[in-house]
């Protein structure tokens, strides 16, 4: 396995936390950090004219999670600005590690504070064998 350490995709989504994010006791609520991550995958995907489609459409590709380890570290709370920001720890022939962080600005500062993470280890599969299949060099250009 090939290691990409500490290389960030030059990408960082913005997301409100709106009030269907939260729970009863007004935090987010843990399974929505899953589709807010799951979108800013998509939003990098989008920067690169890329999305689910046009890999399954044009390229035999899909890429379905195999494993994911998420952390909480600090409660979010309605309005607040997540920054998601996306490291590849490790990057093997057809297997990806992708590390995420929701953070969030301290108040009257900007230093930011991690209030979540999630490691996903991501498969490159071909539509038609549905086996896994080498990740395309282009699907990586910054690293």
């Amino acid at each position: 396995m090939t290691t990409a350490s500490n290389k960030v995709l030059p990408f960082i989504y913005v997301h409100r936390v709106c009030y269907s994010d939260t729970d009863a006791a007004g935090f987010v609520y843990h399974g929505r950090y899953l589709e807010i991550f799951e979108r800013s995958r998509a939003e990098w995907l989008a920067q690169y004219d890329l999305s689910p489609t046009k890999l399954i459409n044009e390229h035999n590709i899909v890429m379905p999670v195999r494993e994911l380890t998420m952390n909480f570290y600090k409660p979010g709370r309605l309005d607040d600005i997540l920054y998601i920001d996306q490291t590849i720890e490790n990057r093997g022939r057809t297997q990806v590690s992708v590390k995420q962080q929701a953070q969030r600005k301290l108040p009257d500062s900007e230093e930011m504070q991690v209030i979540a993470s999630a490691t996903l280890h991501i498969v490159c599969v071909d539509t038609i064998t549905l086996k896994p299949k080498a990740w395309p060099d282009w699907f990586f250009p910054n690293t």
